[in-house]
């Protein structure tokens, strides 16, 4: 049984299966990359908002975080304050 796991292991880190080719990712156009990720994107705001998570606006960037505590620390690791 260990052996077959490490076999199995070896197999999966030396070979590429081609996951995105099955799956059809790498015939797709930039425009629609983009579109999937926008929609990704979309997908896990909505999600931190169930959460509790609120925007704050710094200039026309928007900062998600808990509180405004924050999303001032936030801000100012990503240069907006």
């Amino acid at each position: 049984m260990k052996s077959l796991l490490k076999m199995y292991a070896a197999m999966a880190v030396m070979g590429d299966f081609g996951f995105k080719d099955k799956l059809g990712y790498a015939e797709l156009t930039d425009e629609e990359k983009a579109e999937i990720k926008a929609i990704a994107e979309r997908k896990r705001i909505e999600k931190l908002k169930k959460q509790g998570v609120k925007e704050y606006f710094y200039g026309q960037k928007i900062i998600y975080a808990r509180n405004k505590k924050n999303a001032d620390r936030k801000a100012r690791n990503k240069g907006y304050l």
